[in-house]
Formats: C-alpha cells, sequence, structure tokens
C-alpha cells in the first residue's frame, strides 16, 4: 500500500471505539515514533501516546473518533493531510471537533513520526 493508503486506513481504523483507535496506534507506532500535537503535546512511543490519550480521555468523556479527511496528497513516504477529527462521547454526542492539519512520516505501514498543527487558542 502507498504511505497515503496506510495514513487513511490508520484513520478508518479509529472506529468504532477509542479502544479501537488506541489498538490501531499500537500496531502502526514503533518505540520511536514522535507523535506532536504542536504547542501542546509531544510523544515518544506507543506508552507516552497511551498515556497522553488517557489522560485526554480524562479530560473528555471520548468513547470513539472519526476522521473526515479534506484534502490529503503524498511525496514519497511524507503524507500531508487536511482533516476535521471528531470526538463522540458514549451516547453518541459530539463533544470535540478539531479543524487541523497533518504530517505524516511512513516507513510501510508504520508511523515515524506524525505532526498536527492546529488552532491551539481553541483548545480541546
Amino acid at each position: 500500500m502507498s504511505a497515503l493508503a496506510e495514513v487513511l486506513a490508520f484513520f478508518d481504523e479509529w472506529r468504532p471505539s477509542l479502544a479501537d483507535m488506541l489498538a490501531s496506534m499500537e500496531r502502526r507506532f514503533t518505540d520511536s515514533t514522535v507523535w506532536e500535537n504542536v504547542g501542546v503535546s509531544r510523544t515518544v512511543g506507543f506508552a507516552e501516546a497511551k498515556d497522553f490519550m488517557d489522560a485526554f480521555a480524562k479530560m473528555k468523556p471520548i468513547e470513539r473518533g472519526e476522521v473526515i479527511v479534506h484534502l490529503s496528497a503524498q511525496v514519497g513516504n511524507v503524507v500531508f493531510t487536511e482533516r476535521t477529527d471528531n470526538f463522540y462521547d458514549k451516547d453518541g454526542n459530539q463533544i470535540i471537533s478539531i479543524r487541523l492539519m497533518g504530517v505524516f512520516e511512513m516507513d510501510g505501514p508504520k508511523i515515524v513520526a506524525w505532526r498536527d498543527y492546529f488552532d491551539t487558542a481553541k483548545g480541546f
């Protein structure tokens, strides 16, 4: 699969639950994967990413995520996405919607680096 197809598959794997999203991250992250929400957080490896997501889920009771990709492009093993990440509670109510730009550096199905850029003034 192309790097773009891998990133789009990763987004599809986020459903139907937060547990599915975390399982996908665990499969696709390496011990040295850098995930950065620029201006907010930076993690290395799945364990740190899971800790971040666990803390995020305590702040906001997210049960599942959904990604709407507006635009995407691939240059070599790098994928750029303009997207909206929506998160829902257990009753299906949308509790967070983040419009952002993301950059993924891929090695086959593995995410080497993932950086998201969004308006941090809006918060989560």
